[in-house]
């Protein structure tokens, strides 16, 4: 299953279900590629469509030339039209993949344009970078989008990514429900590559057990802990007043080691939510704005109406406030997020 490619989260491209559609269709229309996107799963499938297609089985090694330059030296693009040029063994073109070479900031010459526009027959080149230094503007994005294509691959929100999963586990022979995959995906902070890392780790579990199907408790005993259902229950008890027993899940949770930038970016996050939830009122229509799974929508519709708009609208501003009084070095931040909780218990 693809994750859609939405506009808020991308900032140009197609998604990979059009680009496997392309490639199945008109593969020449993709020889020139440029991924972009902080979902390395969904880049590193655009990687194997385009290996199964332009690699003959076995010709890995002798038809694919890998230019990572994440780690090392600066992007140099005689190195990339020199693999490019070495006509291949055993293949229909040789495989050329860039990572990180930040290709739309590239300072490229008319040289280097007039090579992309006019790919050799006999190769395919990939570029891989993040969306950090993305640049739609530029010539080399403009030569990569007119003579090639463009592929986004967002990190999904949290709806697309619990029904990815929950279509991945039955196609993998197991079963789970929604409460569950939505743990997931928030504990993995919807990244597919780590989903994919923490279902290899059930699925195991799961034959150790003789059963097939992904239970809570499961997820509890082998996956990172769950942030967004502990600010739940941390929001839940400021919601009741109880200040003892949200600052002792808080404690216990920081006591385990668990980062307090995390938790507090986290707690910060969860009351931008609310105050969506309290302006909409409505479960489907928090879903649709925040892509929210309509589950945890629903919980949280409800744990909202024991906060006044006005003091979610004031803690949110609190939040942001001990924030940059953290940034300046005027508070521990431990401390920072305690009065935000201990502000969010008090009546008013």
């Amino acid at each position: 299953m693809a994750l859609k490619t939405d506009k808020k989260r991308s900032k140009a491209g197609i998604d990979i279900r059009a680009f496997e559609e392309l490639m199945s269709k008109e593969p020449d229309k993709a020889r020139l590629v440029l991924v972009h996107g902080d979902e390395n799963y969904l880049a590193e499938q655009v990687i194997s469509c385009m290996e199964d297609h332009w690699l003959a089985p076995g010709a890995r090694d002798m038809d694919m030339t890998v230019i990572d330059t994440r780690f090392s030296e600066k992007f140099d693009m005689e190195k990339l039209i020199d693999a490019a040029m070495c006509v291949p063994w055993m293949s229909q073109a040789r495989l050329v993949i860039v990572k990180g070479a930040d290709i739309t900031s590239y300072q490229a010459t008319d040289s280097d344009i007039a090579f992309l526009k006019e790919l050799p027959s006999s190769c395919a080149v990939l570029f891989w970078d993040q969306d950090a230094k993305f640049k739609a503007t530029t010539s080399v994005y403009k030569a990569i989008s007119a003579s090639g294509v463009v592929v986004a691959t967002p990190i999904g929100d949290e709806n697309e990514v619990a029904e990815w999963i929950k279509i991945k586990v039955s196609a993998d022979g197991y079963r789970i429900d929604d409460r569950c995959a939505v743990s997931i995906a928030g504990r993995c902070q919807n990244s597919l590559m780590t989903v994919s890392h923490e279902l290899e780790k059930l699925y195991l579990y799961c034959e150790a057990k003789n059963t097939r199907v992904l239970t809570y408790e499961m997820i509890e005993e082998c996956c990172p802990p769950d942030f967004t259902a502990v600010v739940f229950d941390i929001m839940d008890s400021c919601g009741t007043g109880s200040a003892d027993r949200a600052m002792s899940t808080l404690s216990r949770l920081l006591s385990a080691g668990e980062p307090v930038a995390r938790l507090r970016s986290t707690v910060v996050g969860y009351l931008r939510k609310l105050i969506i939830a309290k302006d909409l009122g409505n479960a489907d229509a928090l879903s649709a704005e925040t892509g929210m799974h309509p589950y945890p929508a629903g919980k949280m519709v409800r744990q909202v109406r024991n906060f006044s708009m006005d003091k979610l609208i004031k803690l949110y501003i609190s939040g942001a406030n001990y924030d940059s009084e953290f940034k300046h070095g005027n508070i521990d931040e431990r401390v920072a997020l305690e009065l935000l909780i201990i502000a969010a218990c008090s009546p008013g």
